[in-house]
């Protein structure tokens, strides 16, 4: 007897919190995004039709409900807090590289999530799930409900806008 999608929730919300923890950079707003997300797959349980996995499933009512906490709130500010406490507290970097380098890491990595942050909202989602979570293109298009086609594209647009913004600021 297969169990049912309700009763399976329980194991993916370690995964689950590490896509939200991925798209918020921040360990609270990502604990809240999570909890959100099993209110509502527990809700929509009954209408699991099974056309995709259990874990396809709530990976994606996990990113829309980041998505929503993205619009309400200020990923840019939170993701560069957490890198300089990552640096402060001994991060990469922190104890064996020069002052400068550590102000030059801590420059572009500030740089590269206003950018990301910046992208338009299907290219951020795309670039995020293939290139920050390791997905493939084909589990990316299952989870977003789109083309894989459309999924490469998005992810080649989003490095193409961030090299260039990033080229432009380098230069």
């Amino acid at each position: 007897m297969n169990e049912s999608p309700a009763s399976q929730i329980g194991r993916h919300v370690p995964r689950m919190y590490r896509v939200a923890y991925r798209l918020l950079a921040d360990a609270d707003k990502a604990h809240d995004v999570v909890q959100d997300a099993c209110v509502k797959a527990l809700a929509s349980a009954d209408g699991f039709d099974g056309r995709a996995s259990v874990a396809t499933w709530l990976h994606r009512i996990t990113v829309n409900c980041a998505k929503d906490a993205m619009r309400s709130d200020s990923r840019r500010r939170n993701a560069l807090q957490m890198f300089q406490n990552h640096v402060a507290q001994g991060g990469p970097g922190a104890t064996t590289d020069c002052p400068a380098t550590v102000t030059e890491k801590r420059e572009l990595a500030g740089l590269a999530w206003v950018l990301l942050d910046q992208l338009p909202e299907d290219c951020r989602a795309a670039f995020a799930l293939t290139q920050l979570d390791g997905y493939t293109y084909d589990e990316a298009a299952e989870i977003e409900g789109q083309p894989r086609g459309t999924m490469a594209s998005r992810v080649f647009r989003a490095k193409k806008i961030m090299l260039e913004q990033m080229d432009a600021h380098a230069g």
